[in-house]
């Protein structure tokens, strides 16, 4: 069974979106979870973008080259 990887997390949804739209565009598929939990425990980047584990390393490298994730994520 393959497991959801995260590739990258924040405080809101909308901060997410436009990284899940690029890495759909570059046929990662992926999913934003934890949507939720921002309104119960806002402020702890409860809002997660995951993706398939074999396609993490690929997700990881777009990121980076959209400048989605620096060197320090």
């Amino acid at each position: 069974m393959d497991e959801l990887k995260t590739v990258k997390t924040a405080n809101f949804e909308a901060d997410l979106a436009i990284a899940k739209s690029y890495l759909i565009d570059n046929g990662i598929e992926c999913v934003i979870s934890g949507e939720y939990l921002t309104i119960a425990m806002g402020g702890i980047d409860a809002v997660r973008l995951q993706v398939m584990s074999e396609n993490y390393q690929r997700a990881i490298e777009l990121l980076k080259k959209g400048g989605f994730l620096d060197s320090n994520d």
